[in-house]
């Protein structure tokens, strides 16, 4: 099992492919090492969770976090 994991981009390089590659590149590893499965989270109200979608991934749970103050 593989987890993807904080995946950002520099404001400075975006759109330029570097987390296309990057992720390319973890993808690949995590097969090569075996990997069925492969997953990271995104925000669902957040826009690279389409970005993801058109990469391949989808949806197959959502998590919730809460904080007492």
């Amino acid at each position: 099992m593989a987890q993807i994991e904080d995946l950002i981009t520099s404001e400075d390089h975006l759109r330029r492919g570097f987390a296309d590659a990057v992720l390319a590149t973890a993808l690949r590893l995590a097969v090569d090492e075996n990997c069925g499965t492969r997953f990271l989270t995104a925000d669902a109200a957040d826009w690279p969770r389409h970005w993801y979608e058109r990469r391949g991934f989808s949806v197959i749970g959502h998590s919730h976090c809460f904080e007492r103050g």
